[in-house]
C-alpha cells in the first residue's frame, strides 16, 4: 500500500519538487514528502520506510544541503509541530529545543531573557537538529558544543531512543558523531550561563551586530548555502582565502556562481542545477590542492548522496 493511504494522521505528498525546500533552491523529486508534528507520526512514518525499504533522510531548512537534480526514491521527512517546541528552565539555566525548532529563533529568545554567550545561534539559519548534527556556529562567537548538554536522539533501524551527554556526541569542527549517520535528533538540551551585567537589550543588539557584521561580508543573494568549506586545520587562512587566490571569485558553471563578495560562497543565480554546483566545488578543491597542496573538506551536505553512501 502507499504511503498516503497508509497513514491516516500525517499529510504525505507523492511526487513532491525538492527546489523550494533548500536555500540554494536545487533538487528534484522525492517520492513521499511527510511533514510530521509528533513522535508518533515519525514512529509512524519510520515503521513503513523499514517494512518497504525505503531509504529517507530528515530535513531541517535546508540551509546547508544541496539535494540532488534526480529524482529521490524514499521519503523526506520534515519535523514540525510538537518539533519546534522551546522550552526554558529558569531554575536550572538550561533551555530544551525541539530538532524543528528554528537556531535563528532559539538564539533570539536565549537573548531576550538575558543570557549571554549565544549571540551566533542568532544568525545562523537551520534547524536546532541541524546545528546540533553539524556542531554549527561562528568562527569567533563560538559553537553548539560550548553549550550542549544532551539530546534524545532515535535511531530509526531499531525505533529506539537514546540520551547522549556531550561525550557521546564527538563534537569537532563542524561535525559530531551524527553527522552523515540516519540518527535524528528529536530534541536537545543547552545550558545557559547568566550574566546579571548583560540585559535582555544588550543581548539582543550583540545579535544585530553580528548580523550587520556579517551582511558586510557576505552576499545579499538568499539562494546560497552560506560556506561551502570548512576552514582547513593548522593553515593560516581560512577556505575563503585560499578559494579566492586560485581565481575562484565570479567563476560561474550555467547559472551557478561564485559570489564576488566571499569566495566560500557560492549563489544560484536562476535555476542551477545541482550537478553545476557540484562541479564548482569540484573545480575548487581541485585547485587549491594543485596550488598550496590543502584539502578542503565540504561543509554542505549532498542529500541523498552523503547519506546513501
Amino acid at each position: 500500500m502507499c504511503l498516503e493511504k497508509k497513514l491516516c494522521h500525517c499529510s504525505v505528498i507523492k511526487n513532491y519538487p525538492l527546489g523550494s525546500t533548500s536555500r540554494i533552491r536545487t533538487g528534484g523529486t522525492a517520492l513521499y514528502y511527510a511533514p510530521v508534528s509528533t513522535i508518533d507520526q515519525l514512529h509512524e512514518i519510520l515503521f513503513y520506510c523499514r517494512g518497504e525499504k525505503l531509504p529517507f533522510y530528515i530535513l531541517g531548512k535546508g540551509s546547508n544541503v544541496l539535494i540532488s537534480d534526480e529524482k529521490f526514491n524514499g521519503v523526506v521527512i520534515r519535523l514540525a509541530g510538537n518539533f519546534k517546541t522551546i522550552q526554558f528552565d529558569t531554575q536550572n539555566r538550561t533551555v530544551t529545543a525541539g530538532a524543528g525548532a528554528s537556531l535563528m529563533k532559539l538564539g533570539q529568545q536565549i537573548a531576550l531573557r538575558g543570557y549571554a554567550g549565544c549571540a551566533y545561534m542568532g544568525v545562523i539559519p537551520g534547524t536546532v537538529g541541524g546545528a546540533v548534527t553539524m556542531n554549527a556556529g561562528t568562527k569567533k562567537e563560538g559553537a553548539i558544543q560550548n553549550i550542549f548538554l544532551s539530546a534524545i536522539i532515535l535511531d530509526p533501524t531499531t525505533g529506539c531512543t537514546q540520551l547522549y551527554n556531550k561525550n557521546d556526541m564527538n563534537f569537532d569542527y563542524r561535525t559530531s558523531a551524527l553527522l552523515l549517520s540516519t540518527k535524528i535528533v528529536l530534541q536537545a538540551t543547552f545550558t545557559l550561563d547568566y550574566q546579571s551585567e548583560i540585559s535582555p537589550g544588550e543581548a539582543c543588539n550583540e545579535i544585530k551586530k553580528l548580523h550587520s557584521l556579517r551582511r558586510s561580508k557576505q552576499p545579499k543573494n538568499q539562494h546560497t548555502f552560506g560556506s561551502v568549506f570548512k576552514n582547513p586545520p593548522n593553515r593560516p587562512h581560512a577556505a575563503g582565502w585560499y578559494l579566492e587566490n586560485v581565481g575562484m571569485k565570479n567563476f560561474r558553471i550555467g547559472e551557478a556562481v561564485v559570489a564576488n563578495e566571499h569566495a566560500n560562497w557560492i549563489i544560484n543565480t536562476g535555476n542551477a542545477s545541482a550537478n553545476d554546483i557540484k562541479e564548482i566545488i569540484h573545480i575548487g578543491q581541485k585547485r587549491v590542492l594543485e596550488e598550496f597542496g590543502v584539502s578542503l573538506d565540504r561543509e554542505v551536505i549532498y542529500l541523498p548522496d552523503d547519506l546513501l553512501a
